[in-house]
């Protein structure tokens, strides 16, 4: 038997999430998702794992090189969603931490996929990927999957956004939709791994953020910690110029990230730690929709 604790966990995020996957469920879901099904959506170029079997063979001799055909509306969908589980996660200034909502967001996707009848899998990682559920259906599945978001404890603090990356890439042979969540607090140079994931799979970025990650309130000085390294710094935080800078500079960094994103094509939805998932999801199903038409 289940444990009470899971059982009403579930419980809780089928409630609150229920008009969510709902709305997905009518139609929503299945069709900003590019896949191998009945409809055409377009040519891109091969990449080394692709399946063979969608190569383009008159356009693939007139350009020189290996094109696929890529559909929509593919009958069964794989949905894969790579969860952060690094020390700076668990950071939360108010009722919920970072890592709280971004579980609720992979237990929700992993219902919708349960409501369509696709496969759902997670990888939750560090600055490795450290426990792998391979994409599959049915309740059990499912119940499974939410068990080890909910309660799986990670074996270390740091983050390496390469290792969920450069995993994916080599275990999933089939063409997913692949959400990786994260605070992205320190990304890295990625952007040859996201290039590689963008090819291969319907790649969404879900950052998590606590607005108090660049909002700092004026208590005086406070002592801060890198939950990942363990560095301890002391801030003035009644330094008007000092908190400016601050602020600043994670700005600049999430800017910089975005339009490395946006370059490759990478959607991304954005999270608030405590608040609701569902508009800015939807947000997003609404954009791929108006952009198809």
């Amino acid at each position: 038997m289940l444990p009470k604790e899971l059982l009403k966990e579930v419980r809780r995020i089928e409630i609150k999430t229920r008009q969510f996957v709902d709305s997905l469920y009518s139609g929503t879901y299945r069709s900003v998702f590019k896949g191998r099904g009945i409809e055409f959506a377009g040519i891109r170029m091969y990449y080394r794992g692709d399946d063979f079997r969608n190569i383009d063979w008159k356009v693939s001799a007139r350009a020189g090189k290996l094109h696929i055909r890529e559909h929509i509306e593919e009958r069964e969908l794989q949905v894969v969603v790579a969860l952060d589980l690094s020390a700076s996660m668990a950071f939360g200034s108010g009722s919920r931490e970072k890592r709280e909502t971004a579980v609720e967001f992979a237990a929700a996707m992993a219902l919708v996929a349960d409501r369509n009848n696709d496969r759902a899998g997670v990888c939750l990682f560090t600055d490795k990927a450290e426990k792998f559920i391979p994409p599959s259906k049915g309740k059990t599945h499912i119940l499974h999957l939410i068990r080890e978001l909910l309660y799986y404890i990670p074996q270390r603090q740091g983050t390496d956004l390469k290792a969920p990356l450069d995993f994916l890439n080599s275990t999933l042979s089939r063409r997913s939709v692949v959400f990786l969540v994260t605070d992205a607090l320190d990304a890295g140079e990625i952007e040859s791994q996201l290039k590689i994931a963008s090819f291969r799979h319907d790649l969404i970025l879900v950052l998590v953020r606590d607005k108090r990650e660049s909002d700092l309130p004026d208590v005086g000085l406070i002592e801060l910690e890198d939950p990942e390294t363990g560095e301890e710094i002391v801030f003035d935080t009644s330094d008007k110029r000092l908190v400016e800078e601050f602020k600043t500079k994670i700005e600049a960094r999430d800017r910089e990230f975005e339009k490395m994103c946006k370059n490759l094509g990478i959607d991304m939805i954005k999270l608030s730690a405590g608040k609701s998932i569902i508009e800015p999801v939807c947000c997003l199903f609404s954009n791929r929709n108006a952009s198809k038409r």
